[in-house]
């Protein structure tokens, strides 16, 4: 239940927290004045607007109640609710007149009042008498010819939220001490009517973002290609671990209606759902290519032209993909900005360069093939994304290329694919001492073996 706090006529505050703002420049008086018939009239007025701000938890909603509650009580012309905890980063939520008409953007207001407001923590008014003390509370309150000014902050125990501040040009309406007082009381209340909406608007806003995370998981899930079960000539593994729920890594066994194998690896910049979707994009995509060329080359200029014109600047993809003839025991590739394709042989570990840059950067870019690789049964092709190399050990580290090269010479030479993963897996392991990865990793292994 919340707890009220009122001022009593020449007494301390009720609240035993402080929270209650002091007057401010109001002169002596209070909420409760010992005249019944005014005190029973602020009661109800405090709290029929305590009772309806807070009985909405829809922060947009709170925000507009409150100022049309101020404006209410108040009496005032304008009421406008500012969030934030300074006064120079303070942000205009709601700007309303008393028939509740929006004020429009660039609204202007008595920022020094506002500043006085919130450096000292309590309410405060201004009774405007002359031009030059108009001028004193700034050049807005002069130029809109202010004549009543009264600004609140809302505070909770933790932080300041903001401020509420209602104005006036009537020369027959001034607040009075009475009224700086009720604002003052009612502000406590407030702040806490919106600290309990945009708590709930974080826990509806955390509930959609799991259910969106959740669904982008199983869809993602979903769309991973299988590891082909038999395809001549090759043995293959993947491993494929997300930092998130969902990964911008995507990879893909494309077996060809000649006996040829398409195999690729990419990562898009990122993590999460917007990443995954895109890396999920980009693997459909040129699946459908596959289905109509063969050239590597085109494939991916293709790609990459889709990419620069449908994702955002500053977003690319880098790509590797490797075409292998098992029965001619040949391969040929595309890199494009990615981590470059290892191929291991007789306990010694090659790394080649890349043929071109990132997709999605350049319109209308040539990406290259490689020259023919020649492959023999036993050779090991090791592709991997990023997250390999960059795996950091518990001092940091980066795991690097060189260990990487290293760790896959020590791979035992009669391994299957997946246990030349599983090595990798456990000198990552070793490398890291089980600290958290940092990134996406998703590692292919392609093991040559004789034709029949």
């Amino acid at each position: 239940m919340k707890r009220l706090f009122f001022w009593r006529r020449g007494g301390r505050p009720s609240n035993p927290t402080g929270e209650l703002p002091a007057e401010g420049g109001g002169g002596p008086g209070g909420l409760l004045t010992g005249d019944p018939e005014q005190d029973t009239q602020s009661l109800s007025v405090l709290l029929d607007s305590i009772a309806e701000v807070n009985s909405n938890i829809d922060l947009d909603r709170v925000l507009e109640d409150i100022v049309g509650k101020s404006l209410q009580v108040t009496g005032a012309e304008r009421g406008l609710l500012l969030l934030g905890g300074v006064a120079n980063g303070l942000e205009v939520r709601v700007a309303r007149d008393r028939d509740g008409q929006d004020l429009g953007p660039g609204v202007r207001y008595s920022r020094s009042l506002v500043a006085r407001c919130l450096d000292g923590g309590h309410a405060e008014r201004s009774i405007v008498q002359s031009d030059q003390e108009a001028l004193e509370l700034g050049q807005s309150v002069y130029n809109l010819k202010l004549r009543a000014v009264m600004c609140a902050p809302l505070k909770t125990r933790e932080k300041v939220l903001g401020v509420v501040y209602v104005d006036s040009t009537a020369i027959r309406r001034e607040f009075s001490a009475r009224d700086l007082a009720l604002f003052g009381a009612l502000s406590v209340q407030l702040a806490a009517a919106i600290e309990t909406a945009r708590l709930h608007a974080d826990s509806i806003e955390k509930v959609r973002l799991e259910k969106d995370v959740e669904i982008a998981k199983q869809i993602q899930k979903h769309l991973l290609p299988s590891v082909p079960a038999h395809v001549d000539g090759v043995e293959l593994a993947v491993r494929f671990m997300a930092r998130d729920e969902a990964s911008g890594d995507s990879y893909d066994f494309v077996p060809l209606a000649d006996g040829r194998l398409v195999a690729m690896i990419g990562d898009v910049t990122g993590h999460g759902v917007g990443a995954a979707l895109l890396a999920h994009a980009a693997q459909a995509a040129t699946r459908s290519y596959l289905e109509l060329v063969d050239d590597l080359s085109q494939i991916v200029r293709r790609l990459n032209d889709r990419l620069c014109a449908s994702i955002e600047s500053g977003n690319f993809m880098s790509l590797l993909m490797v075409l292998i003839d098992p029965s001619a025991g040949r391969a040929h590739f595309v890199n494009a900005g990615h981590p470059g394709l290892v191929l291991v042989r007789g306990g010694r570990a090659r790394e080649f360069e890349k043929t071109g840059m990132v997709l999605g950067v350049v319109q209308g870019q040539e990406y290259p093939a490689s020259h023919s690789l020649d492959l023999e049964p036993g050779d090991l092709l090791f592709l991997r994304t990023d997250g390999v190399d960059e795996t950091r050990g518990s001092d940091r580290e980066l795991f690097g290329t060189e260990r990487l090269l290293k760790l896959l010479e020590g791979c035992p030479p009669d391994a299957s694919a997946d246990q030349a993963l599983a090595h990798v897996d456990a000198g990552l392991a070793a490398f890291t001492g089980g600290t958290d990865q940092d990134d996406d990793l998703t590692m292919l292994a392609i093991r040559m073996e004789a034709t029949p």
